[in-house]
C-alpha cells in the first residue's frame, strides 16, 4: 500500500470513528461528533470557527491525492490549529430552538477528530521528509 493511501486511510478512519462518539459534554446534554460536524457551521461566532477544520481537512486530503504535499501540509496544519479553537468555546447550542448550555467537558469524539487532523499533518510531514526515489537509468 502506498504511503499516501495509508495516510488518507488512517485519517478517514479516525474521522469516521469520531462521529458516533460524544464530542462535547454540555450541562445536561451530550453532543455527538456527528451532530457537531453537521451543525457546527451554525456556531461560527466566537470559537465556532473551529468547524472550518472539517472542510480544510477534506480539501487537504484532496490535495494529498493530487500529490500536492506542501499545499496539503499547510491546509492540515491550519485544520489542526483550528481544532484547538473549540477549546475556547464556553457554551454550545444543543437544540434547534437555540438553547445554549455551558460546555463542561470534551469526549472521545473531539479527541478522535483532533487526531484525524493531526494524522494528516504528520503524514504530510513524513512524505515531505522522505527521500524521493531515485531511478537509475541503467
Amino acid at each position: 500500500m502506498k504511503k499516501t493511501n495509508l495516510i488518507l486511510l488512517i485519517c478517514l478512519i479516525l474521522y469516521l470513528t469520531s462521529l458516533p462518539f460524544t464530542a462535547v459534554y454540555a450541562k445536561g446534554h451530550d453532543m455527538s461528533g456527528l451532530a457537531c460536524a453537521l451543525l457546527g457551521w451554525a456556531e461560527m461566532d466566537g470559537g465556532g470557527i473551529a468547524w472550518l477544520a472539517n472542510p480544510l481537512l477534506f480539501i487537504g486530503a484532496f490535495f494529498l491525492l493530487l500529490k500536492q504535499i506542501k499545499i496539503s501540509a499547510v491546509l492540515s496544519l491550519i485544520a489542526f490549529g483550528l481544532t484547538f479553537c473549540y477549546l475556547s468555546v464556553g457554551e454550545i447550542t444543543v437544540n434547534e430552538a437555540g438553547h445554549k448550555f455551558p460546555i463542561t467537558g470534551y469526549g472521545p469524539g473531539y479527541f478522535l477528530w483532533v487526531a484525524s487532523c493531526f494524522s494528516l499533518l504528520i503524514g504530510n510531514i513524513i512524505l515531505m521528509k522522505a527521500p524521493e526515489k531515485v531511478q537509475n537509468p541503467t
